[in-house]
């Protein structure tokens, strides 16, 4: 037998299929490895003198990544899908009908199609090691486990934790799949032979006791069981916007299969799935998997002596908490310069608040939080900064005060420390000019909540190094951040891109619209918030300043709104952060709509329908997206799409911004954006790129021809 991807060895009665993909870095189940996978299982299963087989794997860290998601994308024909999927349950049926037991010995990530696998052998034991994962991350992909897993599961584990496994995508530790009855026995890596060795003899010599199901009771009643399917329908629609059919489809098909015999529901499973995977929210969702896998190797190529350490954080208002957190929970050392020492509880509370939802759910220890926390020192000079790598300053979007605080840095960090600025809108050029390093200066700009956005832009100046941007990039990763190469403008990428949203929706609000019923119609379209709620948590004050930047830049076509100018400076409201914007907050995250504002306005009969606001709002973003592009401050149409979904949670089902616009159609969005030209003025008038695209009958996609040279 030809053997590229699985070793197969016998020794005293055991067999073992070692997975170990030729060519590749991890374990993945294509066409090609499943089917030498089935000429093993053919090979070993009539031969009697085999008591056991064992499931391993010879990649570091890996068991099995799952299916090949390349020959996934590559099909479109539902009836193919489907074969293909049959034929896998096929084979994980003959390895769960072995007459012998097997065991799944899993180091590592064991996700989707690796999990499923899994699940068909009749044990599964694991290390517990940072890098040993288990998961059905399909969900992300706009599809589902497709090779048993929604029907194995649930049998497995129970109704209600299966449900949360499938319809969210949640990773679990080995000690956690332990507790919830999806691994049969954890142990640390170290103890990997001898612990395998005694599972396998106990299982060997019939002494390895069926755990006890830990099933709700409400599971074994079919009344019951319908409160159980309605609430976590309940939990998706609060949650999952309609058109994001994955976890809908999901959910349906374990209730009308829940039950049924195992053949009966993979056979139901594999026609739901095969319908789920050709629909063009898979196909997008799949798109950007690639994408993020993609940008997750930019910079790496560049080589550099250390990586950064030691950290420094100037700044301690939302964002510069958020960043001291962060660096406290990655890096080796946190100092704070403050402006008084009696800040530092206030840090340090916000800091032990973040953290509280690790020790919840079990992720950390209060004993690991404290070491984190012990990390952070502190002073009202500059003093102790000889030792730091990285220094970042998160003070008020003012140049002087910023540019002081640089001189300050640079006389006192060591002399191959690199020095940013989380500014959101001033040029780094700009802020770089007094530096005697120029080369090591640059803008890191976190989004907020930094603890939970996982985009990061940054954007180098015309003199700072490669070695400082990779130094960057790879502390960003380490740090679980995507980052993301812009280049200096005002308003950088995302800023300025997202700010036109916000200011079209005030431009529709004063001609007479509600403040409700436009961010609904925008969350409607599968917006995480609407422009007015985004603008509250974000700050106004924050959003206005930025604003205005953009105005000065950009002139009349980025004029800030009426609505805006009048929230901020006759109304100085602030938003969620003094509980009063557009919205009136309470401390418990509910909000009602703050009737003040519609006062202040002039009432006007010109409503605006849903569809236009939708393509105002939207459509006015494309075009700015559209000139980003022509300067190049972004290289690449994917990599936009990518950072205003990371960056604003832009509907990733859409497959991104200008996908949706490839999507709606380039000479259709021109006409609109011609249109409202002549309606509302120059803001919306086309870009040159744009009437390219439609002069050479190119999409975004297909066009880069037409911005890079």
């Amino acid at each position: 037998m030809n053997t590229h991807h699985i070793k197969q060895t016998i020794n005293n009665n055991i067999a073992t299929l070692c997975f170990d993909m030729e060519n590749e870095k991890v374990n993945k189940l294509s066409q090609e490895v499943l089917r030498e996978f089935q000429s093993h299982l053919e090979a070993i299963k009539d031969n009697r003198e085999i008591k056991l087989l064992l499931i391993t794997s010879a990649k570091a860290h890996i068991f099995i990544a799952g299916a090949d998601i390349n020959e996934i994308k590559t099909m479109s024909d539902e009836h193919d899908i489907y074969n293909v999927v049959i034929s896998v349950d096929a084979i994980f049926n003959e390895l769960e009908q072995l007459a012998f037991p097997s065991i799944a010995i899993i180091d590592g990530a064991c996700m989707g199609g690796g999990l499923e696998l899994a699940l068909a052998c009749t044990y599964r034991i694991a290390t517990n090691e940072s890098k040993t994962k288990l998961a059905f991350p399909e969900v992300k992909l706009g599809i589902f486990p497709g090779f048993g897993g929604t029907q194995r599961l649930p049998k497995l584990i129970g109704l209600v934790k299966s449900l949360e496994l499938i319809l969210t995508g949640k990773t679990v530790d080995a000690k956690k799949a332990f507790r919830l009855g999806l691994v049969d026995k954890y142990f640390s890596q170290g103890h990997l032979d001898f612990e395998s060795n005694s599972f396998i003899s106990d299982v060997l010599k019939n002494r390895v006791r069926k755990r006890k199901k830990t099933f709700s009771a409400l599971e074994y009643f079919s009344f019951t069981r319908e409160i159980i399917f309605k609430k976590a329908k309940e939990n998706l629609v609060k949650k999952v916007h309609p058109d994001f059919k994955g976890p809908y489809k999901a959910l349906e098909l374990i209730r009308d299969s829940f039950g049924s015999k195992l053949e009966d529901g993979v056979e139901k499973e594999a026609r739901a799935f095969a319908n789920l995977a050709i629909t063009p929210e898979s196909k997008n969702l799949i798109d950007l998997f690639f994408i993020s896998e993609q940008i997750k190797k930019d910079f790496k190529h560049v080589e550099f002596d250390e990586k950064i350490q030691n950290t420094a954080i100037i700044g301690n208002g939302v964002m510069g908490k958020g960043i001291i957190w962060l660096f406290s929970k990655y890096a080796h050392e946190v100092r704070i310069k403050l402006r008084k020492i009696e800040q530092v509880q206030d840090i340090l509370n916000a800091c032990n608040k973040l953290y509280a939802f690790f020790v919840k759910t079990r992720k950390m220890t209060r004993k690991e939080v404290a070491f984190k926390l012990n990390k952070i020192s502190y002073t009202d000079k500059f003093n102790g900064f000889s030792l730091i790598d990285f220094a970042i300053e998160a003070i008020v979007e003012n140049s002087e005060q910023k540019i002081n605080t640089y001189k300050n840095l640079e006389e006192n960090v060591n002399s191959s420390a690199i020095i940013a600025s989380n500014t959101s809108s001033i040029s780094i050029n700009s802020l770089s000019q007094t530096l005697k390093h120029k080369e090591r200066f640059l803008g890191v700009h976190f989004f907020n909540p930094v603890n939970k956005m996982p985009l990061v832009e940054v954007i180098p100046s015309t003199y700072t190094s490669q070695e400082s941007i990779a130094k960057t990039f790879e502390f960003l990763r380490r740090c679980g951040k995507m980052p993301i190469l812009v280049g200096d403008c005002a308003g950088f990428l995302v800023n300025r891109v997202l700010l036109p949203y916000i200011n079209e929706a005030g431009f529709i609000l004063e001609k007479g619209n509600t403040i409700v019923t436009i961010d609904d119609v925008l969350k409607e379209f599968g917006m995480p918030m609407g422009a007015f709620e985004l603008a509250d948590i974000v700050g106004i004050d924050v959003g206005y300043k930025v604003a205005v930047i953009l105005e000065e830049s950009y002139g009349k076509r980025m004029e800030v709104s009426p609505v805006l100018k009048m929230v901020h400076n006759d109304m100085k409201l602030l938003g969620q952060k003094n509980k009063k914007g557009f919205y009136i907050h309470n401390n418990k995250g509910q909000m009602v709509v703050n009737l003040d504002i519609a006062k202040n306005l002039t009432q006007n009969s010109s409503i605006s329908t849903k569809k236009e606001i939708v393509n105002r709002a939207i459509f006015i973003m494309i075009n700015e997206a559209s000139r980003c592009l022509e300067e190049g401050i972004i290289k690449q149409v994917s990599h936009l799409d990518f950072a205003m979904i990371a960056g604003t949670g832009f509907p990733a089902f859409r497959g991104g911004l200008l996908k949706y616009a490839d999507d709606m159609g380039i000479d259709y969005i021109v006409d609109k954006l011609e249109s409202y030209s002549e309606l509302f003025g120059e803001r919306f008038t086309p870009s040159d790129l744009l009437y390219k695209l439609k002069q050479n009958n190119k999409t975004f996609y297909t066009g880069e021809s037409l911005w890079n040279h």
